[in-house]
């Protein structure tokens, strides 16, 4: 708590409620470091990479079937 100099005694009711929390039920702030923002940056670039290759093979395993055609050599 902050030490105040209080020069009225009106000064020393409560406050009213606003709807703000208090300080102490305020969420702490996110701290992370070095380490935790390289492991989230290569925790998402891995899950983009395993989601592209994912829909490239749903891709081809719902696209058309192909046949392979192999020519004949003509003997003359």
């Amino acid at each position: 708590m902050s030490e105040q100099v209080i020069e009225e005694v009106d000064d020393l009711e409560q406050p009213t409620a606003d709807g703000e929390m208090v300080h102490w039920m305020a969420p702490r702030p996110l701290s992370v470091g070095p380490a935790g923002v390289s492991v989230t940056a290569g925790a998402a670039f891995t899950l983009g990479v395993a989601t592209a290759v994912a829909a490239l093979a749903l891709l081809h395993w719902l696209g058309p079937e192909r046949v392979i055609e192999v020519r004949r050599r003509v003997r003359a």
